[in-house]
């Protein structure tokens, strides 16, 4: 992962590419369940099975490496990646990089990986962020 532009990042970009990985994973094992009734509005999810076990163990796994990789960063790479995800998601553009890191600082708390997995384009948001950095997302 190279970055042709724009700011570098104080921390491996590899690690941000695994982090969208398992985001995609973990989005894609929330939204697999379709309601099957007619009168639903289409794409409308199916309530959970009060019955059924969940999640699934690859969504556990997915989730506690998520949280995992995330804990394992200093606080200023768990900021950066909160900054990557709001760059992402249009909240600021590449110019506004530096507001989006102070950001990320006032709003930092332990709870960083809880807080980006309560987004559900996490991983679009991610993969943006980084592109908008310049580095390339595989």
């Amino acid at each position: 992962m190279t970055n042709e532009s724009g700011p570098l990042l104080d921390m491996n970009p590899d690690t941000v590419q695994r982090l969208i990985e398992l985001a995609r994973d973990i989005q894609g094992r929330e939204y697999t369940d379709i309601s099957d009734n007619r009168d639903a509005p289409s794409g409308a999810e199916t309530p959970p099975d009060p019955d059924e076990e969940s999640p699934s163990p690859s969504f556990d796994t997915a989730t506690e490496e998520f949280r995992s990789t995330i804990d394992d960063l200093e606080p200023d790479q768990q900021q950066q990646v909160v900054a990557l995800f709001r760059l992402g998601r249009g909240d600021y553009d590449i110019a506004e990089w530096e507001n989006a890191l102070a950001a990320a600082r006032d709003d930092w708390s332990p709870g960083t990986a809880d807080h980006l997995l309560s987004h559900a384009m996490l991983a679009d948001s991610l993969a943006a962020g980084l592109v908008a950095l310049g580095y390339s997302v595989e």
